[in-house]
């Protein structure tokens, strides 16, 4: 399994990852586990595609 995945699906399963991690790090009850996977899952993915639009009007300048 060798093939390239896109930035936004290795964003997303990062997110998955460590929304699943830090809610079983800190909550006991499986409602709140499921709470803050969500807050931080969807915080996480939000935030970088807002800082993407933010900065997509700036793009590298690979010309030299």
């Amino acid at each position: 399994m060798t093939e390239v995945r896109s930035h936004f699906l290795n964003m997303v399963i990062f997110s998955a990852l460590v929304s699943v991690f830090f809610a079983f790090l800190t909550q006991n009850d499986r409602r709140e586990r499921l709470k803050v996977m969500t807050i931080l899952f969807l915080s996480m993915v939000v935030l970088s595609l807002l800082i993407a639009y933010a900065m997509f009007p700036f793009p590298l300048n690979t010309a030299r």
